[in-house]
């Protein structure tokens, strides 16, 4: 096998794309699996954006290359979903009390399987969402909104994450905010992405996260704000970083491909807006959306 970061992930997909069509693939390898693809396509966007590189590959060649790989990315990822969707499907199906009474050992396999499925799931969305972004391939499908509309959408995702992690997950959306014109689901996305960080990393017993709505002028101004360990300043300037994590340890005890917020930039950023953040250590963070309203 080659050297070559981006070689050797092709390669990998293949070979899960292969297992996939044969019936073949181990659910509980699949995490690791694509960490590890995870991992060889980070050392290519590290790899990419070095200044050596940077000068030895043209602008548009490189543009043409991230728009390739966010196809090849995409259709893998498609693939690989048709298989997942199968061994949730039919996992769900044997932990139904009507199809019989498992043992002890048997319910924790089975929910390892439905673990690891549903986080399969995520990480193979995160990682094709963000190829769509760095080449350029993320569809955007703007219409007149309401924010009131999107803000229902997120409660909807994240209430029970906020249930799971047992933390207050509140709405502040005062009447006559400015109407957008924009891709509501995408918006959607972005602050989920958002919502869920602030919810995971809270070591509080009064946990709680404010998703607020306000105006300036004709200016949507949305606000995440949180009551948990917030960020470090050392953390706050790598912030964005595709693949970074906090070392902090309260970070390092969920699982996380490091997607997250680079995504919910990502997507702002592709709807014209703006994304700032304000955060002390042990007392919270805010991040801050700009929008432009519709004249």
């Amino acid at each position: 096998m080659t050297d070559d970061p981006m070689s050797q992930a092709r390669a990998q997909l293949t070979e899960l794309l292969e297992a996939a069509r044969t019936g073949a693939i181990v659910p509980v390898r699949l995490p690791g699996q694509l960490e590890a693809i995870d991992a060889l396509l980070e050392q290519v966007a590290t790899d990419s954006s070095a200044p050596a590189k940077a000068e030895s590959v043209a602008a548009p060649d490189l543009a043409e290359a991230m728009k390739a790989n966010a196809y090849f990315v995409s259709h893998a990822v498609h693939e690989l979903r048709t298989p997942m969707t199968s061994i949730r499907g039919y996992s769900d199906m044997i932990v139904n009390p009507a199809m019989g009474t498992l043992t002890d050992m048997q319910k924790q396999f089975m929910e390892t399987i439905r673990s690891n499925a549903k986080r399969m799931d995520s990480l193979m969305t995160d990682v094709s969402d963000m190829a769509k972004l760095r080449g350029g391939t993320l569809r955007v499908a703007e219409k007149m909104d309401m924010f009131k509309n999107i803000a229902m959408m997120v409660e909807k995702v994240m209430q029970p994450v906020a249930e799971e992690h047992q933390r207050t997950l509140t709405f502040d959306m005062p009447q006559g905010l400015p109407l957008l014109n924009i891709d509501g689901d995408l918006l959607a996305k972005a602050i989920n992405k958002l919502v869920e960080n602030s919810l995971r990393y809270n070591d509080k017993s009064d946990g709680k996260v404010t998703v607020r709505g306000r105006a300036e002028g004709n200016t949507l101004i949305v606000e995440v704000e949180d009551n948990g360990i917030g960020i470090a300043p050392e953390d706050l300037a790598q912030l964005g970083e595709v693949y970074f994590r906090s070392e902090n340890e309260l970070v390092r005890t969920f699982k996380g491909s490091g997607l997250g917020i680079p995504i919910a930039y990502g997507i702002v950023k592709l709807l014209g807006g703006e994304i700032t953040v304000k955060s002390t250590v042990n007392e919270g963070t805010t991040f801050t959306i700009k929008l432009q309203g519709m004249g």
